[in-house]
């Protein structure tokens, strides 16, 4: 998006919150969904591996210390849990019911956005990509955007499914060439995507990964989040685009990532997010039932909506938190917006 419309969009916000929308709208329309919010990462430094890959992921440790605040005093922030028992029984939804969770197990929301969940007594889920913690390794997501932050060349050509140059001179060209690509990728499938994948690191002179060493967490820091009282989930074994993926592949992937968390957390791990979404949905009716059968209780997307009564608990909607500017004005509009829509894209 370009700058003058985001500056647009939230001047707009900024009045809207100002005027006293956001609190109207609270006061008299308490109940009926609840927000899932959806934190990619949040950085205690400028210069943390996650702040590198993508400034625009990454939510600073103040901003979220301030967004956590609002939260406790404003809303009701509950386990995502206590959000699925009320869905389960067939309870109303807790009053103004925001739940906070994270993808993938980034070290630098051990490090920025534990400490201030500790501090406002704030409970989260932490969804963890299993192989990725256990080897110290990247997602492949990660390892793409690396790619395309750290390349001196100015174009990239993309072959399949036709051929596309991409243009990569300015950061917000790479931002947009990027979503293109992992969008090929994802939507290829298995094998194809990765070899497409191996294509573009090869075009863009990808080598290693020195600026991002140790950016996931360890088990011992995800055991003391859990003994903390945070939830612990599983993302799969390594970040795969499910849908491409044979059968026995995807029921590998969404089945040993919950052993394997389970073996090195020793606590039950019920609950799944899908990975992916770029630009082709992250899931389908074969997938939810791997997922029931696998023993989660829940499974979430990245897809942007609230939760209601009724819901299927294994697609149920988030709200993406992204960027430095989603300050508290931006994020009590936006959560209010996604509480009370009730229409479906």
């Amino acid at each position: 998006m370009a700058p003058s419309r985001v500056w647009l969009r939230d001047a707009v916000k900024r009045g809207l919150y100002s005027a006293g929308a956001h609190s109207i709208s609270r006061r008299f329309c308490r109940r009926g969904s609840a927000v899932i919010l959806r934190y990619p990462s949040v950085t205690a430094d400028g210069e943390s591996p996650s702040a590198y890959l993508d400034p625009e992921r990454s939510v600073s440790t103040a901003t979220f210390d301030r967004q956590m605040k609002f939260l406790r005093k404003r809303y009701t922030p509950v386990s995502l849990g206590h959000i699925l028992e009320a869905i389960l029984e067939g309870r109303p939804l807790p009053s103004l019911a925001v739940a906070v969770t994270f993808d993938d197990g980034d070290r630098d929301t051990y490090v920025g956005a534990f400490p201030v969940l500790k501090k406002y007594g704030i409970p989260a889920t932490f969804y963890i990509t299993a192989e990725c913690v256990n080897d110290g390794t990247l997602p492949w997501t990660s390892r793409l955007r690396h790619y395309f932050m750290a390349t001196r060349e100015r174009a990239l050509t993309l072959d399949a499914p036709e051929p596309r140059v991409l243009d990569l001179t300015s950061p917000e060209s790479r931002n947009r060439s990027f979503a293109i690509t992992i969008a090929r990728i994802g939507s290829a499938g298995t094998p194809r995507g990765d070899d497409m994948f191996r294509d573009v690191a090869s075009k863009l002179r990808g080598t290693n990964l020195p600026p991002l060493r140790d950016t996931m967490m360890s088990w011992a820091e995800i055991r003391e989040m859990s003994r903390a009282g945070m939830m612990i989930g599983a993302r799969t074994l390594s970040h795969p685009q499910l849908p491409g993926l044979p059968p026995e592949e995807a029921e590998a992937e969404i089945g040993r990532s919950k052993t394997l968390i389970e073996d090195k957390t020793q606590v039950p791990v019920l609950h799944f997010a899908y990975p992916n979404g770029h630009g082709v949905s992250p899931f389908d009716e074969s997938l939810k039932r791997m997922v029931r059968k696998a023993g989660f209780l829940s499974s979430v997307t990245s897809i942007d909506g609230a939760v209601r009564r009724g819901d299927d608990l294994f697609t149920l909607r988030r709200l993406g938190v992204r960027r430095e500017p989603s300050s508290t004005f931006r994020l009590a509009l936006d959560t209010e917006r996604t509480r009370l829509d009730r229409a479906r894209p």
